[in-house]
């Protein structure tokens, strides 16, 4: 979503392949989470040889939960939470208002954040060169050698 992001003000198209290379993360799997996203209205395809995939509305607009929730279900710490039913000690589980606390924090904190944070949050050149000290190479670097047309540095 974040790589999709990055290109809204352009209104361009973006491809699995291009979020694969920029991300490292799998086609196939890329391939498997946009239909969720699709589903959840978060995303468009668009057809054609410079086809790919947009927004379906701004970045300020489209909450990480909703994200989160699309692409993995609601968030449920512990089976309980959601379904306590399934718990033969929920009635009684001294710990199961924490689990449930801890819960709603997070989908408190995961709907207080926006694309457009995570967007703003991305790596610049300075934490890059900090990351490349312990990982091979940064992301987004790779990402801005190929918008700027060249090679991996």
């Amino acid at each position: 979503m974040v790589e999709i992001a990055r290109r809204e003000d352009d209104h361009t198209a973006v491809s699995l392949a291009d979020v694969s290379r920029n991300t490292r993360i799998s086609r196939r799997y890329l391939e498997q989470l946009v239909i969720s996203l699709k589903n959840a209205a978060l995303v468009r395809g668009i057809a054609g040889k410079k086809g790919g995939y947009v927004l379906t509305r701004a970045a300020e607009n489209i909450k990480i939960g909703q994200i989160i929730e699309a692409a993995i279900g609601p968030v449920n710490i512990v089976d309980c939470v959601q379904h306590p039913q399934n718990c033969l000690e929920s009635t009684f589980c001294e710990c199961r208002w924490v689990y449930q606390t801890i819960n709603d924090r997070i989908v408190k904190v995961l709907n207080e954040l926006y694309l457009d944070d995570l967007v703003a949050h991305a790596h610049t050149d300075d934490q890059c060169q900090q990351l490349s000290a312990t990982a091979t190479s940064c992301p987004t670097r790779e990402r801005q050698s190929i918008e700027h047309g060249k090679e991996n540095e």
